[in-house]
């Protein structure tokens, strides 16, 4: 995927965007020396070790308790529910973790199917409203969720996003088999399925979806799967992989 640093000045703030990977920690340690230097001469430093704040990033499905600590798992996205008699189908999903400043969604899909992908933020609720995504937890004593679009969030538009590899083949969006990405996915073999060839689609590095860098936070997303027409006796299936990817944002 990209990395990208991007500053932008705004006022007398700078806003800086930093990459880094999801399973990784940044430390930033600023040191005194003179003074740390003072500590070790006068044998008063018997150890020493940062404290900082460990940092999480997670993928679930549905519903995500903060207090209590529960998720559902991501293996409870489902997508079995696809219609092709309807112009989109919607599920839900969320993005939790701890002490993450800012975040970038991926997908990677292949295009077996005329499918396209939508992600909007959304908002949850215990009551319904229409056009809701009606989500029940996988607890003991399920709980009922709904969830809608944010009309706040982006102006209740799709993230803004690009594809990293597309190549436009016979009217159709495939993935380029000449991107470096190929050889990611499958090192020097060639003989792909032109839809076999995944594509790579990023959110805005630019403009990073917020979380939270001191404590414990949960963004919900909807996943609009747009049919196209679809027909219903066609039995080609697409993968669909989501990833989230942690951002550094300091003003």
């Amino acid at each position: 995927m990209k990395e990208d640093q991007t500053a932008k000045e705004g006022g007398s703030a700078t806003k800086k965007i930093v990459q880094i990977a999801v399973t990784l920690a940044a430390l930033v340690l600023a040191l005194a020396l003179p003074v740390l230097s003072w500590f070790i001469s006068g044998e008063q430093l018997l150890a020493y070790a940062p404290v900082t704040s460990p940092e999480a990033l997670y993928i679930g499905a549905g519903h995500r308790d903060i207090e209590n600590g529960t998720f559902e798992d991501i293996r409870y996205l489902y997508f079995n529910g696809i219609s092709a008699n309807e112009a989109y189908s919607d599920y839900v999903f969320c993005v939790y973790g701890t002490a993450i400043s800012g975040f970038n969604l991926q997908l990677a899909f292949t295009t077996n199917n005329q499918f396209e992908y939508e992600i909007y933020q959304a908002v949850e609720s215990t009551e319904p409203s229409p056009g809701a995504v009606r989500y029940v937890t996988h607890e003991e004593t399920p709980a009922v969720y709904y969830y809608s679009i944010d009309s706040e969030t982006n102006g209740g538009n799709p993230l803004n996003g690009d594809f990293l590899n597309d190549i436009v083949v016979g009217g159709k969006v495939l993935g380029d088999p000449t991107s470096r990405l190929h050889g990611a996915a499958y090192g020097e073999y060639t003989y792909v399925n032109p839809f076999a060839e995944a594509l790579y689609w990023q959110s805005d590095v630019e403009d990073p979806i917020p979380g939270n860098s001191t404590t414990d936070f949960v963004v919900y997303f909807i996943l609009r799967v747009k049919t196209n027409g679809k027909q219903s006796n066609d039995r080609e299936t697409d993968i669909l992989c989501i990833s989230a990817k942690s951002v550094t944002i300091v003003e």
